[in-house]
């Protein structure tokens, strides 16, 4: 890490020398506009008109609205391998019901932010060697650990998983040895997040640091890749005396066996320290970390088949703690989706990340804040997922997928079921133009046993979108 270091801190000399004095060579502006109309139903899973909608809270049985994101990116290209990005980006519920006595809309739905930032530094010191520093986005292999920091610091929309911004404020150090590429980040994702305990901010932060190294066959389209992802959440640690560390080794592969198929595999573990909320004298304990997750896949598709059908199977399974170890002094066994980009499906995926469902909000059948994220769709699951994809017409596309989800541990006491439930999601793309993209999405949720009476209505989602890019 002193090595990387060194190499950024030079790095950011250089590119502030160079970017005051270089020419422009080349502007490009671009951007999107998104549009959404979004209908749900009993997304907690149970009837509650009376009650209001709300993020990581109690779901109206029923609620429709619309949402819009604009974005507007500006790439530079300057002299000596230097160009820079900047990315700002609107994103908003229309007539957002945060309104004041005069009922007027919500100053934060006016907000422009800052999604990307940032100068990237070709050919550096070093030939193969390219420095990537601020506010960009990371993704690595199919996003499995790290590929999306969801967030919507305005507060201004109320479906978090359609956020625009994914962005980190990082610097990257990437290494070109055709076929092998060797990726260095470090990521700030917290500063200063416990400013109350200590407003001068001494080791409370959040750090993520990456090491990924990874190959291209030149045969049956293969690639492999190893990583070390290192995320060290410190923000307990002045108030508490306790922090957070998840240190993840994984390693992916996929190919071709043959022309029309594809298959890969993923596997990852995890280790570290885990600060275990008890709820009894100690309110924390610290813990070994010991997790696992897999993914598993394999595609087949039909290219000179009417309609250019493909098929797909998944498997996915990320390991969980058992409803007896909570306040436990072993080992913590919780699968940490770290900032996973790659998603499975539209309504379960999102559970207890972004909504909660009844039977968790009901501290009578679940005590969701001594027992962190056990029932959500990122931890202590099993998924089997087959997709399927149509072509009818050279414009149109329509994307079938069946998702069944299983516990891997009980994470309730009363509770001795496992079956989580099924999903069906729909999607319909239509290419209009080249540059405007219409899009529908139906999904249903179906609970299983392990909802109880009363908690296991069907959620239901109907999302239509209109893309225009320029």
């Amino acid at each position: 890490m002193k090595l990387l270091t060194a190499i950024c801190a030079l790095a950011l000399v250089v590119s502030f020398a160079a970017v005051a004095s270089a020419e422009v060579q080349n502007v490009k502006v671009s951007g999107d506009l998104t549009m959404y109309t979004i209908w749900r139903n009993n997304y907690d899973l149970g009837s509650n008109d009376d009650l209001a909608p709300g993020l990581i809270g109690v779901e109206a049985a029923s609620q429709n609205w619309f949402q819009s994101a604009a974005e507007v990116q500006v790439d530079a290209d300057l002299t000596d391998n230097v160009s820079t990005c900047i990315r700002m980006i609107n994103q908003r519920d229309w007539d957002d019901p945060e309104v004041g006595s005069d009922y007027t809309a919500s100053v934060n739905t006016l907000d422009v932010l800052v999604d990307l930032a940032y100068v990237r530094l070709k050919e550096i010191l070093y030939s193969p060697l390219t420095v990537t520093i601020g506010r960009q986005d990371l993704w690595f292999g199919q996003g499995f650990i790290v590929g999306a920091k969801q967030r919507d610091p305005s507060a201004t929309i109320a479906a978090n998983e359609y956020t625009v911004i994914n962005s980190f404020d990082a610097i990257r150090a990437t290494l070109d040895y055709n076929p092998w590429t060797i990726d260095l980040v470090y990521s700030k994702i917290e500063e200063n997040s416990n400013e109350s305990y200590d407003p001068i901010g001494k080791n409370d932060d959040v750090d993520l640091y990456i090491a990924n190294v990874g190959y291209k066959f030149d045969s049956y389209k293969g690639e492999v890749e190893a990583y070390y992802v290192g995320l060290f959440d410190r923000s307990d640690v002045v108030a508490l005396n306790e922090s957070n560390e998840t240190d993840t080794i994984g390693l992916r592969g996929s190919f071709d066996p043959i022309a029309d198929m594809t298959i890969g595999a993923e596997g990852a573990y995890q280790f570290g320290d885990f600060a275990q909320a008890t709820g009894v004298d100690k309110p924390f304990i610290e813990r070994d970390r010991h997790a696992w997750a897999t993914d598993l896949s394999g595609e087949y598709r039909w290219p000179n088949v009417k309609w250019t059908p493909k098929l797909g199977l998944e498997y996915v399974y990320y390991s969980g703690e058992e409803n007896d170890k909570f306040t436990d002094s072993g080992d913590w066994r919780g699968w940490n989706p770290v900032f996973r980009g790659k998603t499975f499906s539209a309504i379960r995926e999102f559970q207890n990340i972004y909504y909660r469902t009844n039977f968790r909000t009901d501290s009578a059948f679940y005590n969701y804040e001594q027992n962190p994220d056990q029932d959500s769709g990122m931890s202590n699951e099993h998924q089997i997922i087959v997709t399927g994809q149509l072509k009818p017409t050279e414009n149109v596309t329509f994307d079938a997928e069946y998702a069944h989800f299983i516990q891997a541990q009980k994470s309730d006491p009363a509770n001795t079921k496992a079956d989580l439930g099924d999903e069906l999601d729909f999607a319909l793309t239509y290419n209009y133009t080249e540059d405007v993209t219409f899009g529908l999405l139906a999904a249903w949720f179906i609970p299983g046993s392990y909802f109880p009476n009363g908690q296991d209505d069907t959620a239901a989602d109907l999302v239509g979108s209109m893309k225009v890019s320029f």
